[in-house]
C-alpha cells in the first residue's frame, strides 16, 4: 500500500509562498517566491496516479496573487 506525502501539510484557503516557474530550463533553486493561496490538496488523490510515469500529479493547487493558477509540490511551497 502507498502512504500519502505528508510533508509540510497546508490547508486549503492558507496564504502561501510558492516556488515556481513556467520556464523549465531555469534551473529549480532560481526559481521566484510569489504568493498566492491554496486552491485544493490532492494530497489523497496523489496516491491513485504515483504509478505512472507521465502527467505527474502535484500536491497543491495555488491560485497567485498575479491570477495564474498553479500546481506544485510540497517541496516548492512555504508558509507566508
Amino acid at each position: 500500500m502507498m502512504t500519502m506525502d505528508t510533508h509540510k501539510p497546508f490547508a486549503v484557503g492558507a496564504t502561501v509562498k510558492v516556488r515556481y516557474s513556467s520556464d523549465q530550463s531555469i534551473p529549480r533553486d532560481q526559481w521566484s517566491k510569489e504568493l498566492g493561496v491554496i486552491k485544493e490538496d490532492f494530497g489523497e488523490q496523489m496516491a491513485d496516479v504515483s504509478g505512472r510515469t507521465w502527467a505527474l500529479a502535484h500536491r497543491y493547487a495555488v491560485a497567485l496573487d498575479d491570477g495564474r493558477l498553479v500546481f506544485v509540490d510540497p517541496d516548492d511551497i512555504e508558509a507566508s
